[in-house]
């Protein structure tokens, strides 16, 4: 493998890189727990990469538990990894509102309660738009992990008659409670992209980091009074299916 090429690739730190690279070694299984991982002098003479830089990797793996290091006795792959929480994305309205009733939430924003939404939702929407929308943008955390960060618009109207409810909550759960059987169309997209100065500092990862975007609508006889974008790192997303629909 020329690695070479492959990290000319990414403006990440080098380290960053190597460490991505021997985490996925553990996480994969090829190298297991226990496993004595190859010594600086060989991994140097297959990466080409510097024995400095290759500590630098060793300490990021060490510092997430995944690691240890011994004085003459070599670097072991731990026989305990931490795992990582993982939840499966919302595939419907049900499973977002109770997504959403699990997070705790942070403002990152005053709230404005004069915002339009904007011209491309990023997503197909062919349904009336309101002329006033309150806009929120917020920090989510699931056991005080930083979980995700959101910009979430809400009908003018709709926001001013629960407002104390989506100010000190996640909306999708109040839209369900005052709104659940009369809401006509609810729909969700999901994108990978790289996260961005904003979104890095929030949920304290990389910039360029891969996250996973959500973007979701939903409809009050047809009028959008809810629309939200929301960034979650990639290590927290699965997505699970029955392909026979069963």
């Amino acid at each position: 493998m020329n690695t070479q090429n492959i990290f000319s690739r990414s403006q990440q730190p080098l380290f960053l890189q190597v460490a991505a690279i021997f985490r996925r070694n553990i996480q994969s299984g090829a190298w297991a727990p226990g496993f004595r991982i190859p010594t600086l002098e060989e991994l140097a003479a297959q990466t080409s990469v510097s024995r400095i830089t290759l500590r630098q990797a060793f300490g990021v793996l060490e510092q997430e538990g995944l690691i240890r290091r011994g004085r003459g006795s070599g670097t072991f792959v731990n026989e305990t990894i931490p795992e990582v929480f993982k939840l499966s994305l919302p595939t419907t309205w049900r499973e977002t509102v109770d997504l959403s009733n699990k997070l705790g939430t942070i403002s990152l924003m005053n709230f404005v309660d004069d915002a339009r939404l904007p011209e491309s939702l990023g997503m197909k929407c062919e349904f009336t738009r309101g002329d006033r929308y309150c806009l929120m943008r917020r920090l989510h955390k699931l056991d005080s992990t930083p979980f995700c960060t959101s910009e979430v618009y809400i009908d003018f109207a709709t926001f001013n008659r629960y407002k104390k409810h989506f100010v000190s909550g996640t909306a999708a759960p109040v839209l369900e409670k005052y709104y659940g059987h009369r809401i006509s169309h609810a729909v969700q997209s999901v994108t990978i992209i790289e996260a961005g100065a904003d979104a890095a500092e929030a949920l304290q990862i990389p910039i360029s980091s891969p996250i996973a975007e959500l973007r979701r609508f939903a409809c009050l006889e047809d009028k959008v009074i809810y629309f939200a974008r929301l960034e979650i790192p990639s290590r927290f997303v699965q997505l699970e299916f029955d392909l026979l629909g069963k």
